[in-house]
């Protein structure tokens, strides 16, 4: 049953999570908030609905590379931070390459992906990725697999 929540629940959950955390890693640094202007309702829908497009901007781009790295690291039983954090930062380079090809955007914004990117991993990790492969039964790699039981059938004739 834990096997069941967990890709029903957690997963998706940790998915959430990491697209909500790298939208706000990209937006952060570009807005800039006076303390009059959080009390200007016009301008919290404005930033609330800025928010929601880049979050769902996040989990449309990173969907598909996304899942074939989850199966893999939940078949494989991985769950590193070192690796989640390093294919998030391959990710961040990747979507730095296909977005903007040769054409270099300002520094600042590739810092903003970089960190977005980053933040994605780590909080994936956080919520699910450090559980990866754990609903499968791990053994020692030193011992040979368990046999199978083998049941022993009662004769009729047999008093029990």
């Amino acid at each position: 049953m834990g096997t069941v929540l967990r890709f029903l629940f957690v997963i998706p959950i940790g998915y959430i999570a990491a697209c909500l955390t790298a939208a706000f890693a990209l937006l952060w640094p570009f807005i800039r908030v006076n303390g009059a202007e959080l009390h200007d309702p016009v301008f919290l829908a404005h930033a609330v609905f800025f928010f929601s497009a880049q979050a769902v901007q996040v989990g449309a781009v990173a969907i598909g590379p996304w899942l074939v790295f989850m199966v893999l690291t939940e078949i494989f039983g991985l769950d590193s931070v070192l690796l989640h954090i390093t294919a998030g930062l391959i990710g961040g380079v990747a979507i730095l390459f296909a977005a903007y090809g040769t054409n270099v955007p300002h520094m600042s914004v590739q810092t903003a992906i970089i960190v977005a990117a980053l933040c994605f991993a780590l909080v994936y990790w956080i919520i699910a990725g450090h559980a990866a492969g754990g609903w499968r039964k791990r053994r020692d790699p030193g011992q040979p697999p368990p046999l199978p039981r083998v049941r022993e059938r009662s004769s009729p004739r047999d008093p029990d």
